[in-house]
């Protein structure tokens, strides 16, 4: 040891601490307490055993150094056995679980005991990755044990973390990591459906597979393999015939796992093969975007953001936006604000963040924005198009600012229809077109507009949004009944907005219903409690009297002023 008091030398570093303690702590406080207090006894208990020493226990967390690389496996290995045995009891939701990384590596020691250095922050960020109840350890650690126990640890190759300059091999106990993409966006395989019966199924099978393959060459975030082997989900299925009718069915299975994570099943009333390509296709390729999406935000979701790739962000912030509720959208802005400090120039990150930013509130609260909320909104959809002018998300995000932030409806319509000249069959496309021509005074037009986009695919996540623009659609040309109708749909959809529940009352009360206008803005108020008329934003009418006739409207079925 030199005269500072500091000694560097080889040690191996073992960081552990509680997956999901904080919702235990919200849970049950005493109990979470007492299971703490006894896997501090069981560390402790088997970290002496095997030759180390512990540096840490404060919070949820461990830190401990080992004078060898077999003892830290060990000591890991055998309390995770342990706190397994000692849990069989307990509920799923009240399981406490630990993380824990091992590394090898120069450390500096103090006198007292204490060590610092790259092996110490390595091993906590291998803990991070680690599955809740499993082990994680570095090549490093690895080439020191060899194969001095019987415990099998699976290779997940190389893995970047925050702060550490180099990438490093790690392998993990009990199971594999979820497979991570850290480059590049999902691959899908689209395989020719199988067509079963006459020559026309098979024809139609190989026309549908060449249909969705270019339906899904238009969404962002996805790549066409053009081999099986290379990809990470397989799209198949079969088609069936008989008279006047057809049946396809399709899964999607996440190829490295052979494993079915989505499947539907589609009738049709035709046997025409244009008809069948024009109505399932789209459906098909939302269907399959959406259930990849979530599919990797299931396998990231006990993982610190700080430590995702930026394909993985965005999967992660698409997934949010799937949601249909503010806190899902304004989510999915703040992670895609996120993306924008890893890649400032991503035109996709810089579209949500708008999204978040500019349209959560206009579409599922009721307040006003601030101008420098709204302004900071335009800013980046801005910058996205210019980064990409061909993407129909993005014009349909620009649609909806200039729509509701800005009442350019013209200029609405227009963004509207230019994502619908990129992709047909848009429903998004078809929503916004349809709520700038209501909204713009052409009520009939925009009803027709948003109908279309609620029967491309009635299992949308948006669909709530569709419904909405249709039944004010069917307000504006009097039709309150409809209106109603469609509102009420809105509300099973995505119960308890404000927008639709406003919508309800009103149309309620002009189809004659006092009473259930009444109940419509109870649920309003029970929702939102500071809900008044004078901080609602404005529909975004052309005609001023239109929003003063709805403002009117909230006030008679009971609605604070």
């Amino acid at each position: 040891m030199s005269d500072t008091g500091l000694r560097q030398r080889l040690a191996a570093i073992l960081a552990a601490d509680v997956a999901g303690y904080s919702r235990l702590m919200a849970a049950d406080e005493l109990g979470t307490v007492g299971a703490l207090d006894a896997a501090r006894a069981t560390f402790r208990a088997q970290i002496e055993s095997h030759q180390g020493r512990v540096i840490d226990m404060a919070g949820d967390s461990v830190l401990a150094v080992f004078e060898t690389a077999t003892g830290a496996v060990n000591a890991a290995l055998s309390v995770q056995e342990a706190l397994k045995t000692h849990a069989a009891d307990a509920s799923e939701e009240r399981r406490m679980r630990l993380r824990i990384g091992v590394h090898l590596g120069d450390v500096i020691e103090k006198s007292d005991g204490t060590v610092y250095g790259d092996a110490v922050n390595i091993s906590a960020r291998l803990e991070g990755m680690a599955d809740p109840g499993g082990v994680l350890i570095s090549q490093s650690l690895r080439d020191g044990v060899a194969n001095r126990f019987d415990a099998v640890f699976f290779d997940n190759g190389e893995r970047k973390f925050k702060n550490i300059s180099r990438s490093i091999r790690v392998w993990s106990w009990p199971r594999k990591l979820p497979s991570l993409r850290a480059q590049g966006k999902p691959r899908v395989f689209v395989a020719n459906l199988e067509g079963r019966g006459p020559e026309e199924a098979r024809r139609i099978g190989a026309d549908l597979g060449d249909e969705l393959r270019t339906h899904l060459a238009r969404l962002a975030g996805l790549e066409i393999a053009t081999e099986r082997a290379k990809a990470h989900y397989s799209v198949e299925g079969s088609v069936r015939l008989a008279t006047g009718r057809s049946r396809i069915f399709a899964r999607l299975v996440a190829v490295d796992e052979d494993q079915q994570v989505w499947s539907d099943r589609y009738d049709e009333d035709t046997c025409d093969p244009f008809d069948i390509l024009d109505r399932c296709a789209p459906r098909m390729a939302m269907s399959v975007r959406r259930r990849v999406a979530a599919d990797d935000a299931a396998r990231l979701a006990n993982r610190p953001l700080d430590e995702l790739s930026f394909e993985e962000l965005l999967a992660l912030a698409g997934v949010s936006f799937f949601t249909p509720t503010k806190a899902g959208w304004q989510g999915g802005g703040e992670i895609a604000e996120q993306i924008l400090e890893l890649q400032p120039k991503s035109f996709m990150a810089l579209a949500m963040a708008a999204a978040g930013l500019g349209l959560a509130e206009f579409l599922y609260g009721f307040r006003k924005l601030e101008d420098a909320v709204t302004n900071l909104a335009f800013k980046r959809i801005e910058e996205a198009l210019r980064l990409n002018n061909r993407s129909d998300m993005l014009h349909v995000t620009n649609a909806g600012l200039l729509l509701f932030a800005r009442r350019r409806h013209r200029d609405a319509a227009a963004a509207a229809r230019r994502s619908l000249e990129l992709n047909a069959d848009y429903n998004m496309g078809l929503w916004l077109l349809g709520a700038a021509q209501v909204f713009a005074g052409e009520s009939d037009a925009g009803a027709e507009s948003a109908m279309r986009a609620v029967n491309i695919d009635i299992r949308d996540p948006y669909v709530h949004l569709y419904s909405r623009i249709a039944a004010y659609g069917h307000w504006g040309a009097g039709r309150y009944d409809e209106a109603v109708n469609w509102f009420q749909r809105a509300d099973q959809s995505a119960p308890g907005l404000p927008p639709n529940l406003a919508g309800l009352a009103v149309s309620r009360l002009l189809d004659g219903d006092e009473g259930g206008a009444h109940d419509a803005v109870v649920r309003l108020l029970e929702e939102e409690p500071e809900f008044r008329l004078h901080r609602m934003h404005p529909l975004p009418y052309r005609d001023d009297g239109d929003w003063a006739r709805f403002a009117e409207a909230m006030r008679r079925a009971g609605a604070p002023d």
